[in-house]
């Protein structure tokens, strides 16, 4: 069975066709994502540890569940812009038709960013709710 042979990441963003400028400008806006959303790493772990510092009973359920909310929702614009980058050569290097891929790529494009947007706003919301936002403020936490 032929083994197929794998075109690394970047040869597939800077090649010498045409569409490499649209490749290349995927890339760049993508990767200034990840870039933007990377704060949110560590904000991620800056509440983790002010919640693992923190009493249990002090903090309660109801901040247990919203800050589950919270942690789930400020990394999930960071991973999916970082998986957006591995996932456009997977799609371009796929058996399927040149219109199935262009499809498949503008769908890609419309679901990851409203999944960014959608996770974001919700990362803002469950901190400015009233279980979340005294914690956020004593320690402060803000996206």
């Amino acid at each position: 069975m032929p083994e197929e042979k794998q075109e690394s990441i970047w040869k597939f963003y800077f090649q010498s066709r045409w569409q490499t400028a649209l490749a290349a400008h995927y890339l760049i806006a993508v990767a200034y994502l990840v870039i933007f959303y990377a704060n949110n790493l560590f904000v991620a772990l800056k509440f983790a540890f002010f919640t693992f510092s923190t009493s249990a009973r002090q903090l309660g359920l109801e901040f247990a569940l919203w800050g589950v909310v919270f942690m789930i929702t400020v990394l999930v614009p960071f991973f999916t812009s970082w998986y957006a980058i591995f996932l456009l050569p997977k799609i371009w290097q796929s058996p399927y038709t040149k219109w199935q891929k262009s499809v498949l790529t503008a769908l890609m494009i419309a679901v990851f960013g409203s999944v960014i947007i959608i996770a974001d706003t919700i990362a803002r919301y469950t901190l400015e709710t009233g279980v979340l936002r005294e914690f956020a403020q004593i320690h402060s936490i803000r996206l």
